[in-house]
């Protein structure tokens, strides 16, 4: 019997699905998070603040852990408008070598408070930003790199103007039309086989460009 970490959650074109999630793949997640996080200027002394949510522990969680395993501090909020607060506050008080996860519900807390993008945001090295808000933060003349939920995969790019890619040992994202999607290239508790996302855009050797 597959021994379960939790369940977790991803969207579709159309719908939220769940996800079961073994504690052998989470952890194979943890592990490559480190690598991930080092990438991106993510170590020992730096801070890093998550936005996300609970259903979307699955994704992010790999992330929190990887964090504190490299040694870095963490501070998480909520993606949500009514949390954009909390947001400003982390960014005015603590410098942050990373936001990852940023969405346009943080985007309208932030609109609706009076703040600019680039007072909360500006001294941030690498700001992950969602679809719709990686526009936003790019058009308000910020630098965002691509930040990607797809489906159960987290695609996140390295640098402000390339692909946001997938661990490739355990992904492949690949595209069906317009849409992106993904399949698991490793053991997992919830099987993916070209499983539809809720992602749009353009995918090249295992990275993806949202539409």
């Amino acid at each position: 019997m597959t021994e379960l970490w939790g369940v977790g959650c991803y969207d579709t074109s159309h719908t939220r699905e769940p996800w079961e999630i073994s504690q052998a793949e989470m952890h194979r997640d943890m592990g490559s998070a480190v690598e991930v996080l080092s990438e991106l200027g993510v170590g020992a002394g730096k801070r890093v603040l998550f936005c996300s949510m609970l259903s979307e522990a699955g994704q992010f969680w790999p992330l929190i852990v990887g964090s504190m395993l490299a040694g870095a501090q963490l501070s998480c909020a909520d993606a949500t408008e009514s949390d954009a607060a909390r947001v400003a506050m982390f960014t005015r008080l603590l410098d942050y070598s990373a936001v990852l996860g940023v969405n346009e519900a943080v985007l309208d807390g932030l609109d609706a408070l009076g703040h600019t993008y680039g007072d909360v945001f500006g001294g941030v090295a690498v700001l992950g930003a969602r679809p719709g808000a990686h526009q936003r933060l790019q058009a308000a003349g910020l630098a965002p790199s691509h930040f990607v939920l797809c489906g159960p995969a987290l695609a996140i790019a390295r640098e402000s103007t390339g692909r946001a890619f997938v661990n490739a040992s355990e992904w492949q994202l690949d595209n069906e039309a317009e849409r992106v999607v993904v399949t698991a290239l490793q053991p997992r508790a919830t099987a993916f086989e070209r499983t539809h996302t809720a992602v749009i855009g353009d995918v090249v050797d295992n990275g993806v460009v949202p539409a």
